[in-house]
């Protein structure tokens, strides 16, 4: 989008603010009162201000929305100022709405202060919010760090030089680990801007946490950190999503009612609840077969909908016709289903499909290729194979079944059981 079409839509946006925006905090509600991470003095102090003072904001979800996952976030500013408005109470406000414990950061900054003393303050911070976790409703292996620009390049720092737990130590706050479970990074990493190194440790006891990243092309200094953040988490086999836009200029925070970047907190949203960090409860392998009208399903997925955790992850398991049995699923662990029920819907996205890497036509020729044996012979019999294959279009539109039959009152459910062997046989009708 052009800046002159975002600056029209702004205008549109902020003349219907009251009607558009959600999550805003009445104008009568105060922020909440600061909580001092060092309540004497903060370790290479130089003053008594709230700039020489860290502490973080605490925005709590309500009882019934609590999924007592939790993020620090870090407001940008170049490390020479703190945007902690709209890049940190309207995030923490916005994670707040959606059952998820946000706590704003005031880390010290320069003039006065170095970028190792915003480390120690973000360290401290997470270090507090493990300590705290009962007083706060939380769960202490679900929390995150979330930051923009400078306050993106400090949740990465954050995250790459993570403290060890120290059980013995006299101070309370001293015996987590401030490894965050979880960044989220828009539009800034941690990158070395003195060797343009990427800083991430070896995999080892410092492992960089499960990443987000969000930033746009028209960024492009921040686009190209961020892209050699993402290559070198890849190598290193640290999980990692990523969402880069075309357009969008440099620090618009969630960017709430652009149609097009305004899509990005539902995407984290939806990253950290399909990543498990919205329950406790423990992911569990699921294995299961689909059949449609008593023949496997040739091509589509089987997608399982939670209904006893609101955090609880959705799952889809896609059936590609790439199983050495029809139809076949297998949902490991680490992408499993919790324990409860689920709300069962099967697609089918194709009438009739063979993969290519379970034809044994397909499969014996494609070898013979690579070989260099195949003969004459083998080119006439995959050609004549290749004609009578009915390829043409045959399915009038996508096809969804909820329940088994479709005149059945109720949806199909299954259960998921700890302890168990959760193998699911699901079959759906179309008449």
């Amino acid at each position: 989008m052009h800046s002159t079409s975002r600056k029209i839509l702004a205008l549109f946006c902020l003349t219907l603010g009251p009607i558009l925006i959600p999550h805003r905090m009445s104008a009568a509600e105060p922020p909440p009162p600061a909580i001092l991470l060092w309540p004497d003095r903060a370790p290479g102090a130089t003053g008594d201000t709230d700039e020489d003072r860290p502490a973080i904001y605490p925005y709590l979800p309500s009882a019934e929305k609590n999924t007592g996952a939790a993020v620090l976030v870090c407001p940008g500013g170049g490390f020479l100022t703190r945007c902690s408005d709209h890049e940190g109470v309207l995030v923490a406000q916005w994670l707040q709405a959606h059952g998820i414990a946000g706590f704003v950061l005031r880390y010290r900054i320069g003039p006065i202060y170095s970028r190792q003393e915003s480390l120690l303050d973000a360290q401290r911070a997470l270090r507090h919010l493990r300590a705290h976790a009962a007083e706060f409703h939380l769960s202490p292996d679900r929390i995150g760090i979330i930051g923009f620009s400078a306050g993106g390049e400090l949740a990465g720092m954050t995250a790459a030089q993570a403290l060890a737990a120290k059980p013995g130590e006299a101070d309370p706050l001293e015996r987590p680990s401030s490894r965050p479970d979880f960044a989220i990074l828009a539009y800034g990493g941690s990158v070395s801007r003195e060797t343009n190194e990427v800083k991430v440790p070896a995999n080892g006891t410092n492992t960089y946490p499960p990443t987000f990243m969000f930033c746009t092309a028209e960024d492009a200094g921040h686009l190209n950190s961020m892209l050699s953040l993402y290559t070198a988490l890849r190598q290193q086999h640290v999980p990692v999503e990523a969402h880069f836009f075309a357009d969008g200029e440099h620090g618009v925070s969630l960017a709430q009612n652009d149609p097009v970047l305004g899509l990005w907190p539902e995407l984290m949203f939806q990253w950290m609840r399909t990543s498990g960090w919205l329950t406790d409860r423990p992911r569990l392998a699921v294995h299961g077969t689909v059949k449609l009208d008593s023949e496997p399903l040739p091509h589509g997925s089987v997608i399982f909908t939670p209904l006893d955790s609101a955090g609880a992850p959705p799952v889809v398991a896609y059936l590609l016709g790439t199983t050495a049995v029809p139809a076949e699923f297998t949902l490991r662990p680490e992408r499993g289903l919790t324990p409860g029920r689920y709300r069962v819907e099967v697609r089918q996205d194709a009438v009739r499909w063979q993969s290519n890497s379970r034809n044994p036509i397909m499969i014996r020729m494609s070898q013979k290729q690579r070989a260099g044996t195949l003969t004459d012979e083998d080119r006439r019999e995959w050609n004549a194979y290749a004609r009578q294959r009915q390829l043409s279009p045959a399915i009038e539109g996508p096809r969804v079944f909820t329940r088994r039959h479709p005149g059945d009152k109720d949806e199909q459910l299954v259960e998921v059981k700890a302890g168990t062997e959760n193998q699911f046989e699901i079959e759906v009708f179309s008449k």
